[in-house]
């Protein structure tokens, strides 16, 4: 991971977050086998929450389907969500997300559709890194 001297600690998990190009976070879903992967994605999210400063996450998609998370799994994440979207209302200018594969593209565009009044910020597909870069400082304007 790269990081950014305006980033105020604590910084977000290493393996899971790139804020070298901050406000703009690189970040990847971890796999179902990592380790606490829920509670380290969440740390990680406030972390960049808690800059206060308008951001852009570009993801990159685990391997396994959403519907996939185990329940406990998808319970703690709720919780958050429900803890912290004032902030991720205020301070997200967008996610996008990057994969070239039709079928993920086609079951995310239905989800950002889903997940639009919780999350009404801007929500993205970029066929990879660059173009994301492009769409996300676009969306920070």
């Amino acid at each position: 991971m790269t990081t950014s001297p305006e980033f105020t600690p604590p910084l977000p998990d290493a393996a899971l977050f790139d804020i070298g190009e901050w406000p703009i976070a690189y970040a990847r879903f971890p796999e179902l086998g990592e380790a606490d992967r829920v509670p380290r994605t969440l740390r990680s999210l406030d972390a960049v929450l808690d800059q206060c400063q308008r951001f852009v996450i570009v993801w990159t998609p685990a391997s396994h389907d959403h519907d996939d998370e185990p329940h406990e799994d998808e319970r703690a994440s709720m919780v958050w969500l429900k803890r912290r979207k004032g902030d991720l209302r205020e301070w997200c200018a967008g996610y996008v997300y990057v994969t070239t594969d039709p079928a993920l593209r086609a079951l995310l565009t239905g989800r950002f559709v889903t997940v639009s009044k919780l999350l009404p910020f801007p929500k993205l597909l970029a066929d990879d890194r660059d173009d994301a870069r492009r769409q996300a400082l676009a969306l920070l304007g």
